[in-house]
């Protein structure tokens, strides 16, 4: 999961980047029906919680390709140190084990990123401008593990490209609960809650489709306790994507710049 002193555009791993954009979106969550009693979620080791994060992640990690929708709000401390959320949608497409296309418009950075197992490349979406470097692995998988600059845009779903979600979802689990259940636009989801060193995280899995829908993220410590937030849509798995989706073809005229951009200070 993500760590308190990174950079949430990068997802749980990774730093502030060009493409810090994917994020979180608003969710709306109907009929909530709590029945967890009171316990420091440390304590908690639900094996049914485990057993359901275990079942979205074999659900996942079979497909060969994916698709899908992100709607997402992070939280950042603007340089004056007031506390703002920021806006952002994505779409993505993904086929194992080394072609990935994401979509991202919002408020931070909007563009187009590709990957083709060779070269990453992002191109902003007026197509004035371009970033584009070697690839540091020729795998969807290694380039997340080597925590490529291209792997910020994969935020705040980077986990679930993985070939075992379910491993880097629990690195570091110290408490596990089944909540109970929610109706999520309509579907049915099992209401799960994690907890890890500096970090309580939710997820909203369906429990039919068994695919995540909603995904929140708290930070424990400090004044200020940031919340991310992340819905997810539109899910294809297994379904034939074009190749020409994931081909990169640079804009006539457009300027190339680095990857790292500068960003608004994130939340201390």
């Amino acid at each position: 999961m993500m760590k308190r002193n990174q950079n949430p555009v990068a997802h749980w791993f990774g730093s502030a980047l060009l493409a810090a954009s994917v994020l979180f979106g608003s969710a709306a969550v109907a009929q909530e029906r709590p029945v967890a009693e009171a316990a420091p979620a440390g304590q908690i080791k639900d094996e049914r919680a485990l057993d359901l994060l275990k079942g979205m992640s074999d659900t996942l990690a079979k497909a060969q390709t994916l698709g899908f929708q992100v709607r997402s709000l992070v939280p950042f401390a603007t340089p004056f140190g007031q506390q703002i959320s920021l806006f952002g949608t994505s779409r993505v497409a993904m086929r194992r084990p080394d072609q990935l296309f994401v979509e991202t418009r919002g408020e931070l950075f909007p563009h187009n990123l590709y990957f083709n197992g060779k070269t990453v490349t992002a191109i902003g979406v007026d197509k004035r401008f371009y970033a584009q470097q070697p690839a540091a692995a020729s795998t969807i998988e290694a380039l997340i593990q080597k925590e490529h600059p291209g792997s910020d845009a994969l935020a705040p779903f980077v986990d679930l490209l993985v070939a075992d979600p379910y491993a880097r979802l629990t690195e570091g689990l110290s408490g596990a609960l089944l909540v109970g259940q929610s109706t999520i636009e309509a579907v049915v989801t099992d209401h799960l809650a994690f907890s890890g060193s500096g970090v309580d995280w939710e997820i909203w899995i369906g429990s039919k489709d068994k695919l995540p829908r909603l995904m929140i993220v708290h930070y424990r410590g400090g004044e200020r306790q940031p919340t991310f937030m992340a819905t997810f849509s539109d899910w294809k798995l297994g379904a034939p994507i074009p190749a020409a989706t994931f081909n990169a073809v640079i804009p006539k005229d457009a300027v190339k710049i680095e990857f790292k951009l500068p960003v608004l200070q994130q939340s201390k």
